[in-house]
């Protein structure tokens, strides 16, 4: 069952006794807290609602909470966040958590406790006896990030909640300006609401007046520039963002992120990799591979990983240098230019 899904039908009735919410999308897993929240009636939750965070607390404190009656009340909800032992995380900490004791309750559930796992992976580690037995025991809620598709959809269902209509160009800047990422969409919609209000239609003037570019999005026009060589305008851009008070350090990581993406892409494109499992394997949302994918057509491997070492010998030598940061910069797109990118 998808995350949307389970927001919209969830109830006493059909809940059970213990759910895995897997995936990151951060904005949809709020509201499914919400929704398993609102199960248990408000002046029963300091009594009956337990969260614990496998970082801080052990796992047998969440279990002895599970299986405990309900206090005045017919449910008691617990939730289990960030359960990183279902992976494949090696990193040691203090905490040890009971697993044949959790094995043991997925088996023998408590019928009047809800547990929730809410674990914001890609996946579970599959080898492991716990990960297997909870997907077998659980209601699995699918709660990865949309595709551009499904973001679409669900900006679409939220335009006819509203009784707005926006313009497909005004769509196709949103998302760019957004990222394609629910949690920026959803608090940026209410400004072009009110913006919109008197004709209840966004267009392309309002989305390109009142939802800023991100650092990330400035930076990846001075990708373009970079590549096409032409330093005047890169060196504008760059000294644009110093002017908006952005650390030359930070840009140079950052563009220096966006080229190692691309390069990524162009290898792993080809070598026969499809849109979908480049985001898999590179862990990068899906709407960034399209953007990437739609830049590196025009760009072999050898260009782009040339000005990848450039942009790590500039870090080099912006972290041991006093030279002026922007001179350096320049400096750069005249080396990059000099081998004929």
């Amino acid at each position: 069952m998808n995350s949307q899904s389970i927001i919209k039908s969830l109830s006493l009735e059909n809940v059970q006794p213990v759910n895995l919410v897997l995936g990151n999308e951060t904005y949809l897993m709020e509201d499914v807290k919400k929704a398993f929240t609102n199960l248990i009636p408000e002046e029963e939750r300091t009594m009956n609602l337990g969260k614990y965070d496998m970082e801080e607390v052990p796992l047998a404190k969440a279990l002895d909470d599970a299986m405990s009656v309900p206090f005045f009340g017919d449910k008691r909800l617990v939730f289990i966040q960030n359960p990183y032992f279902l992976t494949s995380d090696t990193k040691k900490r203090k905490i040890e958590h009971d697993i044949e004791g959790f094995l043991n309750y997925l088996t023998h559930p408590e019928p009047t406790s809800i547990v929730v796992i809410f674990a914001p992976y890609k996946e579970l580690d599959g080898r492991k006896k716990v990960s297997k037995q909870l997907k077998k025991s659980s209601l699995i809620i699918d709660n990865q990030p949309l595709n551009e598709r499904g973001t679409r959809q669900f900006i679409a269902q939220e335009m006819e909640n509203k009784s707005f209509e926006i313009d497909k160009n005004a769509l196709d800047l949103f998302l760019e300006r957004t990222n394609s990422e629910l949690s920026i969409i959803m608090n940026e919609l209410p400004k072009l609401f009110l913006y919109n209000f008197e004709t209840h239609r966004i267009t392309l003037s309002s989305v390109e007046n009142l939802i800023s570019k991100t650092l990330e999005q400035n930076i990846f026009d001075l990708v373009d520039v970079v590549i096409s060589n032409n330093i005047e305008k890169s060196v504008t851009l760059y000294h644009d963002l110093i002017l908006q008070n952005e650390e030359p350090i930070k840009i140079n990581a950052i563009l220096l992120g966006q080229f190692r993406l691309l390069l990524q892409v162009k290898i792993l494109q080809d070598k026969g990799y499809s849109q979908g499992d480049l985001a898999s394997v590179l862990k990068v949302h899906p709407y960034r591979i399209k953007l990437a994918l739609q830049k590196v057509k025009k760009f072999n491997r050898h260009d782009l990983r040339k000005i990848y070492l450039a942009l790590i010998d500039l870090e080099k030598t912006m972290k041991t240098t006093q030279q002026d940061q922007e001179g350096l910069f320049s400096l750069f797109m005249l080396k990059i230019n000099q081998v004929n990118v």
